[in-house]
């Protein structure tokens, strides 16, 4: 410093030393953040390009850092999960309603449940495969199977409706039994 042209040394570890602390008060400021700021600043740096478009990803987050974002978009593979169970699908469903997961989980979650399912699946296949109309034709018997399955699942569970429910109840009742897509529940009990 002292003399002429003095050093410009210390500039640089000055500049250093600010970008540093610079550094460690934004940790410091990210620490004390609520939730959603702390999950905002996390998809930028996931993603610093596109923080705008964040959930408008075709592709997964695959950034590899452990993080509570909650990553949208399309699943790898989705047909093979669509009940959650790593299911092979007969056929595309649009989307797979909440309701249709929450009566398949129903059936899984339950092993006397799961048998009894399993056993009037293996039990209509076999009738199908007796059926004059499948021709011994193994997709018309997978088809046939289903439906009678799908029909069979939907009346055991509309059987259990309390009687006594009505108007608002009722109402509601019915338009989720109406959401659910029996013919892919039975899909995935004739796969196991």
């Amino acid at each position: 410093m002292a003399g002429k042209g003095g050093g410009g040394a210390w500039k640089v570890a000055y500049a250093d030393f600010v970008t540093a602390m610079m550094a460690f008060f934004l940790v410091m400021w990210i620490c004390g953040q609520d939730q959603k700021i702390k999950r905002a600043v996390s998809y930028y740096f996931n993603d610093p390009f596109s923080a705008s478009h964040v959930g408008t990803s075709k592709k997964p987050n695959r950034a590899g850092s452990i993080t509570e974002v909650i990553s949208t978009g399309n699943v790898p593979q989705l047909e093979s999960v669509a009940l959650g169970k790593g299911r092979h699908t007969y056929t595309q469903h649009a989307d797979s309603s909440p309701v249709t997961k929450f009566v398949s989980d129903y059936f899984q979650a339950d092993d006397e449940t799961t048998e009894y399912w399993r056993e009037q699946a293996r039990r209509q296949r076999e009738a199908a495969a007796k059926s004059k109309d499948t021709g011994g034709n193994p997709e018309l018997i997978e088809r046939l199977a289903t439906q009678q399955l799908a029909k069979r699942l939907r009346e055991e569970i509309t059987h259990g409706i309390p009687a006594g429910s009505t108007g608002l109840y009722q109402d509601l009742l019915f338009e989720a039994i109406n959401e659910v897509n029996w013919n892919e529940i039975a899909e995935d009990l004739l796969a196991h």
